[in-house]
């Protein structure tokens, strides 16, 4: 039994080490791939917010799944869960041709609820604060398909990256 003990003491210890390696060292890959760390946090945390998966889909990659580790803020304000672990499907309108009416839809159809998206905002705020995110992904999504040529999925890169409880982004 202490022997058990001693090896469950041992595990936790080197697990734990091993984290905070993990988490040291990707700062300075970050750098190196010049990356600014202090900045990397609030400007991914500002472009996923309010990410849905039909922009993920729109924008980004067409076959993103539901469960798709992209934290976004919880578009319903009355809800105990601020926070998402997963950018939502919103139930755009898909008889649009167009995003920006998908998304102006949208606000229209929510635009009476009080506790919907940003406490506050009159409707037109709201709708410009939907068209603020589409240019952003818009020049995302430049970006985006730049990186996805050039980068490794399995880089240790990626993986600092995509990390968001480590990274700050959670």
């Amino acid at each position: 039994m202490k022997g058990d003990m001693l090896f469950l003491l041992a595990t936790g210890i080197l697990v734990a080490s091993a984290t905070a390696a993990a988490k040291d060292i990707c700062p300075d890959i970050m750098k190196n791939a010049k990356i600014d760390g202090n900045n990397f946090a609030p400007l991914v945390s500002h472009s996923i917010h309010s990410l849905t998966l039909e922009d993920i889909r729109f924008y980004f990659k067409t076959d993103a799944p539901e469960d798709n580790n992209i934290p976004t803020v919880n578009a319903d304000m009355e809800s105990d869960q601020r926070v998402l672990e997963y950018a939502p499907l919103a139930g755009y309108d898909d008889s649009f041709s167009t995003p920006a009416m998908r998304q102006f839809d949208y606000v229209l159809r929510n635009m009476d609820k009080e506790d919907w998206q940003v406490k506050g905002y009159s409707s037109l705020e709201k709708a410009a604060h939907v068209f603020h995110m589409a240019e952003l992904w818009n020049k995302a999504a430049e970006q985006y398909d730049i990186v996805e040529k050039r980068l490794d999925p399995k880089s240790e890169l990626c993986g600092c990256l995509k990390d968001v409880q480590k990274n700050g982004i959670w």
